[in-house]
């Protein structure tokens, strides 16, 4: 047998042989991110690799021709005759026996010969799916899975997941599990989906694919084009291989927020998660605590009808008005909603921090009901059933099933980070939530019934989900739209505030709320200065005059409450000051590392080990930055 007889048949059982890890990256480039697809590449080829980790890669270009996708064994060396080349290349523009292709050289003296039919290019979703088929069915098998999504985003009610222009195409929800798992239970499980692309780790997501993937690593909002190191990535796989998945999720997410912590010099803030699917009762209970907290939302912002009493005045209008059955409960979520960390130009809000302000805003309400009560010189009986008014019941009950969402997300989420102020309200978890009823993107679908296409909205889209079948969210959404809606501006009003609270028509005044609204008795007419000017080319507003709505503290920004708040030289906490003499509270940070025990130090302590790998959960002080 000669050296090369030899050294083939090396390579073939290195194909057969079983590696620890298969790494799939899909890099969807048929966009502007061409450019970045060639330095993830780049990144990949870096790593000095072993035979526990098996890397594949699928890279979409936008060049103009050939217009296909190309297949790559990253460390392909092993198995290739050529020992020059470390990407094993396949070509996956055309398949002459599938397409029907039929390759004749072009005969440029005689062109009315040329025959075959021409080329043509799949749209992502069968392009992703063929890439797996390949990287699955003809690769070399693995002990575990880790797929790579890179592209465009996000996918929640929208038309831009792994978008691509030729042709224009993207991935729709209802794609993706039979992405994940299209031939029954012939592929293995993933064990991590990794997203680098806006706005994926939501609940929306994970529960549609909860059946096919253990980990899910991403991030709630935008995510920069360079923000992941590709060749830590896969290093942190090959220093770990032995680890759980789990595990080798948390090593990831720290690479990759050591990354992305450059990225903070230039105000750029940043988060990512875990979202652990592998007990299937993780998000059976975030989306059972959810569906409560929906019903009892629903409940509580019903619209019903207000009966003005008998004896009010006249001329004031329909007895019957339809108003909103508790506007303080109405009030406290559109401030929660206000306040909640948000992302994706307020589409996506992340649900722990709303819960935790609707908690803050109820307990708000109690409060300034029971101040009510205890200005009133009553005995204690009556006051005692004043306090366990419907009002106080519904608040209180709201509160306990916030509570039970935010548990239940910490169970769900068990490692997440962010980076900046932007972000800082960050626990790793979003779910949709826009301020009005959304429209765009609009899609089509076909109509069997009605024989034709038919138009649907975003929100049409969003609340045939099977999150939403099974938590009932888009029907809370539905009635907060409607209880937010302000009416229809017809004319201007007058107001008297009705301050005799010994009239003996208190009770009329309390019912309008102390104030009585008449129309102005002259005619109103809108004029051309209240219209707001947009763009003459697009249409579009012009964003130089939106405003952020957010007050979140910035650098060297202190609310009131965190001004007890220090550190000592040390890096350690210390008591608060006087006015907080029993309190032992987190110090104040810019970078912000407090969120499921990934605190500051597991990011910025030095490596001991020199190269990078040491041991970064050690408890001693952050080293400086």
């Amino acid at each position: 047998m000669t050296e090369n007889e030899n050294n083939n048949d090396e390579r073939s059982a290195d194909r057969t042989s079983k590696a620890k890890w298969k790494v799939m990256v899909y890099l969807a480039g048929d966009n502007n991110l061409t450019p970045n697809c060639i330095t993830v590449l780049q990144q990949l080829e870096a790593v000095k690799y072993n035979d526990d980790v098996c890397v594949l890669a699928c890279f979409d270009s936008n060049t103009p021709w050939p217009k296909g996708s190309r297949y790559l064994a990253v460390n392909g060396k092993r198995h290739k005759n050529d020992d020059h080349l470390d990407w094993e290349i396949y070509n996956d523009l055309i398949i002459v026996e599938k397409r029907g292709h039929k390759i004749i050289p072009p005969d440029f003296c005689r062109p009315d010969n040329l025959k075959g039919e021409p080329m043509k290019k799949t749209d992502v979703a069968v392009g992703l799916k063929r890439f797996l088929k390949w990287a699955m069915e003809t690769q070399q098998k693995a002990d575990h899975y880790l797929l790579v999504l890179y592209g465009h985003g996000p996918l929640v009610a929208g038309n831009t997941f792994l978008t691509q222009d030729n042709p224009v195409s993207s991935v729709h929800m209802k794609d993706l599990p039979g992405l994940l798992k299209p031939f029954g239970n012939e592929w293995p499980k993933l064990d991590i989906l990794a997203f680098q692309n806006c706005g994926m780790n939501g609940i929306e997501t994970a529960y549609e694919i909860k059946d096919h993937v253990n980990q899910i690593i991403g991030s709630q909002g935008l995510v920069l084009a360079y923000g992941w190191p590709y060749d830590r990535i896969v290093s942190a796989v090959l220093g770990n291989c032995n680890e759980s998945p789990l595990s080798i999720s948390e090593q990831i997410l720290k690479v990759c927020a050591r990354h992305l912590i450059d990225f903070s010099v230039m105000d750029r803030s940043s988060e990512q998660s875990v979202c652990d699917l592998s007990n299937p009762r993780h998000i059976a209970d975030v989306t059972d605590a959810i569906k409560e907290l929906s019903e009892k939302l629903q409940a509580a912002l019903e619209i019903t009808e207000l009966t003005a009493p008998e004896d009010a005045v006249e001329n004031q209008g329909d007895p019957t008005q339809k108003v909103v059955k508790n506007p303080v409960i109405c009030d406290a979520v559109s401030l929660a909603r206000l306040e909640a960390q948000s992302y994706w130009g307020e589409t996506f809000v992340d649900v722990s921090d709303f819960c935790e302000r609707l908690i803050k805003k109820c307990k708000r309400a109690i409060a300034a009901h029971y101040k009510v009560i205890s200005s009133i010189k009553l005995d204690a009986d009556l006051a005692a059933r004043l306090s366990e008014t419907e009002l106080v019941q519904t608040l209180t009950s709201i509160m306990t099933s916030c509570k039970k969402v935010i548990e239940s997300v910490e169970k769900m989420v068990p490692y997440s980070y962010y980076i900046g102020p932007e972000l800082q309200y960050s626990h790793g978890l979003s779910i949709y939530f826009p301020w009005s009823m959304p429209r765009e993107p609009y899609s089509f679908y076909f109509s069997e019934e009605h024989d034709e296409h038919v138009l649907v909205t975003a929100f049409e889209t969003y609340s045939g989900y099977e999150f939403c079948v099974a938590s009932n969210w888009h029907a809370f959404l539905k009635s907060f739209y409607r209880a937010t809606l302000r009416n229809v501006r017809r004319a201007e009003q007058e107001y008297e505030v009705l301050s005799n609270v010994h009239d003996q028509n208190l009770n009329v005044r309390l019912a309008e709320g102390m104030v009585r609204a008449d129309y102005a008795p002259k005619e109103y007419v809108l004029s051309t200065d209240y219209l707001q000017k947009t763009d003459s080319n697009s249409g579009a507003d012009d964003s130089n005059l939106m405003s952020n709505v957010k007050n979140y503290p910035r650098r060297n920004y202190l609310s009131p409450s965190d001004c007890a708040r220090s550190v000592d030289t040390g890096g350690r906490l210390v008591v608060g000051s006087e006015h907080y003499p029993n309190t032992r509270s987190t110090p104040v940070s810019y970078l912000g590392w407090n969120i499921c025990d990934f605190v500051a130090n597991v990011i910025v302590k030095k490596s001991t080990s020199g190269d990078g790998s040491g041991d970064d959960s050690g408890g001693s002080p952050p080293d400086k930055v």
